[in-house]
């Protein structure tokens, strides 16, 4: 009888000792098709990027997108939702949680629905595990925006006045590392793998909410 007992307390001993190693903080960085930034409050934004299939002139046939914002709700856990610009009518709601396993770093993301076009690109997004992502480039990022203008010019200082050629335009995402004011220190990288960063205008940016 002992022996039982005591062999019940080990494996709840380690029981809890997995749950609270699989539990960890969502930190900045890109995990593969996912890029997320938490600022110093907790709050998280993000972005999606996934595409399929090519057409003839090397274009994606399908492309599942979309923004994210959230707040921890539980040690590890976001609540989240998720939008794009393009049908910011279409909110869909649901879970980031981070892990971590043999000090790998990762998040499960899951969607309570779909959006447009992930059927066919990510469709395990919304079933009922989700899907993990790991952490591939740790940041120091404390926001993930959107331009939301034609074109946004960065300033190598937060002053209208040293605006510089380069440029982002509607649509591109770019990785925040501080927010001053109306200004935010911000960073561009295409796919090509070039940098880009300098301060934009926050009022060119799309909302960090939906």
């Amino acid at each position: 009888m002992q022996k039982l007992s005591l062999s019940i307390f080990a494996f709840c001993i380690l029981a809890f000792a997995i749950s609270v190693s699989a539990q960890t903080a969502v930190s900045s960085g890109a995990y593969d098709s996912l890029l997320l930034a938490v600022d110093a409050n907790g709050n998280l934004t993000g972005y999606f990027y996934e595409t399929t299939g090519m057409d003839e002139k090397g274009r994606p046939r399908f492309t599942c997108a979309f923004l994210i914002s959230g707040k921890q709700t539980d040690e590890g856990r976001f609540e989240i939702k998720t939008w794009h610009p393009i049908a910011p009518e279409e909110v869909i709601q649901g879970e980031i949680v981070a892990l971590e396993n043999d000090g790998e770093r990762s998040v499960r993301l899951k969607l309570d629905s779909e959006h447009g076009g992930c059927w066919n690109v990510a469709p395990m997004l919304s079933q009922d595990e989700g899907v993990e992502y790991e952490l591939s480039s740790p940041a120091d990022w404390q926001a993930i925006r959107m331009a939301a203008s034609a074109k946004v010019f960065f300033h190598k200082a937060a002053d209208k006045k040293t605006r510089l050629k380069t440029y982002v335009v509607k649509g591109n995402v770019v990785r925040v590392h501080k927010v001053s004011g109306e200004w935010a220190d911000a960073e561009y990288i295409n796919e090509s793998g070039k940098s880009v960063r300098g301060w934009l205008l926050l009022a060119d940016m799309q909302s960090d909410r939906p």
